[in-house]
């Protein structure tokens, strides 16, 4: 007796790492099209052309999925800023380094729209707190740039923390609302808007 081809067809065992993006491409197509909420995660292993055992090698529930999502995007924008600080100096223009930190992030964003509006659109509560959680890593990475810019002398005195915090949740407000067309404004505004806070708040006194 003959065996058909899904008899015959071999099991593909995939590196953890890859078969973990798969799930997370699957589950940012089914996020999109369905909602957080609606989506199970029959659909997203549907998608990805796996077991639901596979999926849960690697999750614990639909709202870890949604948290890596975030982590991935937030990792994506942690390397661009690290490239902005690398073999920064004393002497260099702080103002310039922070405005330049923030309006990568806005272009990042901007890139990864769908994410924002999959995740601040319809994830819920649980899923919402781990991707703020995220959102810490991008706030310490802005302080410890305005440090730096404070001990060396071209950035006012201040408080770091506070206004990392500050702009990283008004840009991402201001992003939030373009995004989700509640705003008029368009990126170029939010760019100028966000460079003269900067300089207002934090340039040296002439």
């Amino acid at each position: 007796m003959s065996r058909g081809p899904e008899a015959t067809r071999k099991r593909v065992i995939k590196p953890a790492g890859e078969r973990r993006a798969e799930l997370l491409d699957a589950a940012m197509d089914v996020f999109t099209e369905r909602g957080v909420a609606d989506a199970t995660v029959s659909d997203i292993t549907a998608r990805a052309e796996v077991a639901k055992g596979s999926f849960y090698l690697h999750f614990s529930a639909k709202e870890q999925v949604v948290a890596a999502l975030w982590e991935r995007y937030v990792a994506g924008y942690l390397e661009l800023a690290e490239a902005v600080l690398a073999d920064r100096t004393p002497q260099d223009d702080w103002i310039d380094v922070l405005t330049a930190l923030l309006e990568r992030l806005i272009d990042h964003a901007m890139e990864h729209a769908g994410l924002h509006r999959v995740v601040y659109g319809s994830a819920d509560a649980k899923a919402l707190a781990l991707c703020w959680e995220t959102n810490q890593q991008v706030i310490d990475l802005l302080a410890e740039a305005i440090k730096r810019g404070m001990t060396a002398g071209v950035l006012r005195p201040g408080t770091p923390e506070v206004f990392a915090r500050i702009a990283y949740h008004g840009v991402h407000g201001a992003l939030h609302d373009m995004i989700s067309g509640t705003a008029p404004y368009d990126r170029a505004e939010v760019v100028a808007s966000m460079r003269d806070i900067v300089d207002r708040v934090l340039g040296p006194d002439l």
